[in-house]
Parts: C-alpha cells; structure tokens; sequence
C-alpha cells in the first residue's frame, strides 16, 4: 500500500511538473528556412503563387505516389487551394490556401493538418545581389495546448530539412532554365 501511494505521489508530481513547464514554454513558434536563387524576384513568385506551381517542387511531394491531391480556385493568387490525403503519416491530410499575395514580394497561405492542428506558411522574397533571397517561415500558435508546446520546441528538426530540401529543388528548378 506505501508504494501505491508513493507510486501516485510521483505520478502527480511529474504531471504537474508537465503542465508548470508547459505553462513557462513558448505557445507560438516559427520555423523559417532562406536560400539566394540566380534569379529575378519576378522569376520565383509565379512558383510560389500557386498551389500547382509549390506542388512541383515541394519536398513532400515525393514521399509517397499514392497521395491524393485536390487543386481548386485559381491557378495562381489569393483563394488557390489544395488538398491532400494520404495514408504515410509524413504526408498525412490536410488542406492550404493562399490569403494573401504581393506580387514579386509576399504569398501567405493557411495550413490545416487535418485534426491535429495548422499554421501559416509565408515566402518572403527579397532582391539579393542579382538574385533574389527566398525566405520559407511556418508559424503556429499552440494556444494553451501543452502538448502542442512541447511539440513547439521540437518544430525546427521535424520540418527544417524539409524546406531545405525544398528550397534546394526550388533553386535547382530555376537556375537550370
């Protein structure tokens, strides 16, 4: 009976420990990722403009052939939209949609993975050299989610090498024109 009881009084120590540390931890975080591509900033924005165009150079893309994918609304600009299921868990399901676009500047879209939350990607292109600097940010907000806060802390190396890779590929794809 005095190691059930001690056996609960850890436990409940440890949870309360987690949900302290929780609490102390970041509720929002960004991942962000740049590469300079031998090109103009009127160059890059048409494949950041368009879910069809990201899709030919996104380093999901190639996870898993079996994914399904679904473009609706304009091929390029505000309200281009994609969709995509897919049973690997990288891959997973989930939606994005361009909000907001400035040409040769900005293209923000929205994120949702399904039940397990979204966020906000966001291209920032800035005339670099005779290049231009593409940055890739992803932002979340985890709210009062502690789970979502711990996960927050591990973000960076769960998604960081992918738009390395991707950025990669995307400058490739350019710079071989």
């Amino acid at each position: 009976m005095a190691f059930a009881r001690l056996a609960f009084r850890v436990l409940l120590i440890l949870l309360v420990l987690f949900a302290v540390v929780g609490l102390l931890l970041p509720s929002s975080t960004t991942v962000e990722r740049s590469i300079v591509i031998d090109a103009p900033p009127a160059a890059v924005f048409p494949h950041l403009n368009g879910m069809r165009a990201v899709q030919a150079w996104s380093p999901w893309a190639g996870i898993d052939s079996q994914t399904e994918y679904r473009f609706d609304g304009p091929e390029q600009g505000v309200g281009s939209r994609m969709s995509w299921a897919s049973g690997n868990q990288q891959v997973g399901e989930g939606s994005q949609e361009i909000t907001q676009s400035v040409a040769d500047r900005e293209v923000v879209s929205r994120l949702q993975f399904g039940d397990k939350g979204g966020g906000s990607a966001r291209f920032i292109l800035e005339p670099e050299g005779g290049g231009t600097r593409v940055r890739w940010q992803f932002s979340t907000d985890f709210g009062w989610d502690l789970f979502g806060r711990y996960v927050g802390l591990l973000l960076d190396g769960m998604v960081g090498a992918q738009y390395d890779k991707g950025l990669k590929d995307l400058k490739a794809k350019l710079e071989s024109r």
